[in-house]
């Protein structure tokens, strides 16, 4: 068990960050539908993020995932994060260097040509976080939870000051100084008229992006100390060999956004211009609405992938790995609980407007987005298996397969169900993961998971709550917080039976 309390304590850790972060992130969700003119315009905002984390993917080439493996191959951390930040700095400037000569074609060919400088703002921020992905991914191998956390937390504060400046207190700022009765001076009425300028919807589009620019670029010098191993240059053999390594993960990494976000992009694509962006708008809000299932699973993978791969060479990893999952599915399975029991209060919370938080449509999806999360943290727990074993090329066949179900499921359904389908496809795309992430999985690098136990979790924790209000509308929704301590409760006398048949 001190392994399970290692690897929870550094998840509380990245969690705190990680949590905390995403969801001060999350809060400003509200702030963009109401400050932003419609739902066409927030689904522009949610159309650049969702192709910028198709490029993430492609910007960071599978190198993070390759530092964890050739660190514990070659013993010699310092050099290979020397060698891959290198290669990103490279590519990164070369990225930036083709979106000033080529913005305005890379923007007409998304779509918005009116604003040929997001291509330039994207480039660098993505190139800007690649690197500081291999920085943070130096402290996760370092064991510096705490670090991570100050560092990350400050690049969130400065995205959400960055948001708050150009879009509350610039337009209250405009009014004020260009307001007759207050008689400011040109100086401080050329001031005023700027501020004004900004709350334009046009620029105000322009101004979200141009805050995570920021956050994303004031992160680099934060991790100077990481910085020093840079002294160890670039090993062109050592490259390559990560290279192998690293460019299935490249495919495993675009298949895993096709399945996340490509329904963002095919919603605008596949319905008329109006209606495609404000139908990406509202799936984006309602997405929201798993975020601490999201958050959690983003947390765990901080934490469990180091965890991972320092118990490689252990002869008890396979049973230790099986542990692993099965408490992921504890948590995760009342994490699933809570956030629906929630939903009355959270969804006002977080979506601000009528328009979103009494949409039942919308409201529908919250469960199958959920239960598609879930799905998610449990294929991240199952995809150990490649990434140890070196077989990167069957984690790109796998994901490929989800890809596959994700386009094919969006093309056919959503003409007709519109971002209903979306969230069934993506439902049916990380199941797909799951089945084949562990048929192959047993077969390269068995592991003893505890299949039935896993599944009569899942069963306690997703159906009770997701169909018993259906069923018994009449019933005051904080009734069903007695779910929770009855699902913790089989949880805490499944766990005394096993370690009762351990001892013995």
């Amino acid at each position: 068990m001190s392994v399970i309390k290692k690897l929870a304590s550094q998840t509380a850790v990245y969690g705190l960050s990680t949590m905390l972060g995403r969801f001060l992130n999350f809060l400003l969700v509200p702030l963009y539908l109401s400050k932003l003119s419609g739902a066409a315009d927030y689904g522009i905002v949610s159309v650049m993020f969702t192709y910028a984390s198709f490029m993430a993917i492609v910007f960071a080439m599978g190198l993070e995932t390759a530092f964890f493996h050739f660190s514990k191959k070659t013993g010699q951390p310092a050099k290979v994060l020397a060698t891959a930040s290198h290669t990103l700095i490279i590519t990164g400037l070369t990225a930036v260097l083709i979106s000033r000569l080529f913005g305005f074609e890379i923007m007409q060919w998304i779509g918005y040509p009116q604003f040929p400088q997001f291509a330039s703002y994207f480039a660098l921020i993505l190139a800007a976080d690649a690197i500081t992905a291999l920085g943070f991914a130096w402290l996760r191998q370092q064991e510096k939870p705490w670090s991570f956390a100050w560092i990350r937390l400050t690049n969130i504060g400065v995205n959400i000051g960055a948001n708050l400046f150009f879009l509350v207190v610039c337009p209250w700022l405009g009014d004020y100084l260009t307001s007759p009765e207050n008689g400011c001076s040109p100086k401080w009425l050329d001031l005023g008229v700027w501020c004004l300028n900004q709350s334009e919807s046009a620029n105000m589009i322009s101004n979200i992006f141009i805050s995570n620019l920021l956050a994303s670029l004031i992160t680099l010098p934060l991790l100077w100390k990481t910085w020093q191993n840079l002294k160890w240059g670039l090993n062109v053999e050592l490259l390559k060999s990560m290279l192998r390594y690293s460019l299935p993960l490249v495919i495993v990494g675009l298949a895993g956004m096709i399945n996340e976000t490509l329904d963002r992009v095919l919603l605008k694509e596949m319905l008329p211009a109006d209606l495609g962006d404000a139908e990406a708008g509202m799936y984006s809000a309602f997405y929201k609405l798993s975020l601490v299932l999201t958050l959690f699973v983003q947390a765990f993978r901080f934490a469990a992938e180091p965890f991972f791969f320092g118990k490689a060479g252990d002869k008890d990893a396979p049973e230790t790995y099986a542990l692993v999952m099965r408490y992921f599915v504890y948590v995760s399975g009342g994490i699933y609980m809570v956030t629906m029991i929630c939903i009355p209060w959270l969804s006002p919370l977080l979506l601000q407007k009528p328009l979103y938080y009494e949409n039942a449509r919308g409201l529908s999806v919250v469960p199958v987005l959920l239960a598609a999360n879930l799905c998610l943290g449990i294929y991240y727990n199952l995809s150990i298996w490649y990434k140890l074993s070196g077989k990167t090329q069957m984690g790109g066949l796998i994901a490929l397969f989800g890809a596959i179900v994700t386009i094919f499921g969006n093309y056919i359904f959503i003409p007709q169900f519109g971002f209903v389908a979306s969230a069934y496809t993506t439902l049916a795309a990380y199941a797909t993961l799951v089945m084949l992430g562990y048929w192959l999985g047993q077969k390269y690098y068995p592991i003893p998971y505890q299949l039935s136990i896993i599944f009569l979790v899942l069963l306690l924790s997703v159906l009770p709550i997701t169909f018993l209000p259906k069923a018994f509308p009449q019933f005051h929704h904080a009734v069903y917080w007695v779910l929770v301590p009855m699902y913790f409760g089989v949880v805490y006398t499944i766990e005394k039976r096993l370690s009762r048949a351990h001892l013995s």
